[in-house]
């Protein structure tokens, strides 16, 4: 009998917050009473199903407050559908990657086992093929449930508050899948940066021969006038190169010699040839002083005249070039 009403006092004070629900077992006694229907003369078994029954209802609410989804919570269908489509497509990704890294350790596991002496450290570097066919499968089973999903879904009523039947929601727990999108992390703040330095735009590049030399080339034609007419960027002793008969970059050599080193000279005439027009193996490049060039009036853009002694220098495109190689690489 005193099973009995503790049974009573526990079930009445969960479903039933009235008053009377602290009074004291000898009230209860007096006055029998009805709790969901159930008399409290009933069988214990009855009373514990209807405990369970309650826990179960207390846990379902307070897993809906917490914002868990359970199988009896209500579904946005049309953000489910997209958070399944989502999913399905991410887990595509997956799986190709997946694939790929399977494929490459493949290949390196092959290559190990043809090596009749195989080093520890290629022992060690050897990678776990088991983990990784592993980790491929537990993707594909995942995607094909995933599209089943997607599948069931299809037969649901659209709304914003529907109760899913038990297998799609049971499915959807499972494979963890919300109706909406997972939250991302909020990025801290950017780092203040600095104030950026704009070095001033030149007119031309630079490459550097053997001799540390420099041999400035122009952009365009705005800038080959810059680089053959204003003195900020040549002096009138200095040697300027150009491709003969045909349109092409400014060559300037940062140099007064009388005698130009022969290297130099090679290597400014085929940045000059490679940077024309100019067509076929064998190239005529001009070699005259910068003091020499002059701007006619009212010349288009990099159209110059030559107005001292002029000399010419072939260049063969073939040998030149590992020559431009190594100028590149400057």
């Amino acid at each position: 009998m005193f099973t009995r009403f503790i049974s009573q006092r526990v079930v009445y004070a969960l479903l039933a917050p009235l008053p009377c629900a602290v009074t004291t077992s000898t009230t209860i006694h007096k006055a029998p009473f009805l709790v969901m229907g159930i008399n409290k003369w009933q069988k214990p078994a009855a009373l514990n199903r209807l405990l369970l029954h309650t826990n179960r209802s207390l846990q379902l609410r307070m897993s809906e407050k917490d914002g868990e989804k359970n199988i009896g919570s209500t579904w946005n269908i049309p953000e489910l559908k997209k958070e399944t489509a989502r999913l399905v497509l991410r887990c595509h990704k997956k799986i190709n990657k997946a694939s790929e890294r399977l494929a490459g350790a493949n290949k390196v596991v092959e290559e190990l086992r043809k090596n009749p002496n195989p080093t520890l450290e290629q022992m060690e570097a050897c990678p776990d093929m088991r983990s990784m066919e592993n980790d491929l499968d537990e993707l594909k089973q995942r995607l094909g449930k995933l599209m089943h999903l997607e599948e069931q879904l299809k037969s649901v009523k659209s709304g914003n508050s529907i109760i899913l039947p038990e297998d799609i929601a049971s499915m959807a727990l499972e494979l963890g899948v919300n109706d909406s999108p997972p939250k991302q992390q909020e990025r801290g703040a950017k780092k203040a940066k600095g104030p950026k330095i704009v070095e001033p735009r030149k007119p031309y590049f630079s490459y550097y021969s053997e001799n540390n030399t420099e041999i400035r080339v122009g952009r365009r034609s705005e800038d080959n006038d810059e680089l053959s007419c204003n003195p900020e960027h040549g002096d009138g002793p200095d040697w300027w190169m150009h491709a003969a008969g045909c349109p092409g970059s400014h060559v300037v050599i940062r140099c007064h010699d009388n005698e130009l080193d022969r290297e130099v000279i090679k290597d400014a005439a085929a940045l000059a040839a490679r940077q024309s027009k100019c067509r076929g193996n064998i190239i005529e490049v001009n070699l005259t002083r910068w003091r020499d060039v002059k701007k006619p009036p009212g010349a288009k853009p990099g159209l110059v005249q030559l107005v001292g002694k002029v000399r010419t220098v072939s260049v063969n495109m073939k040998e030149a070039q590992s020559r431009l190689e190594r100028l590149d690489g400057t």
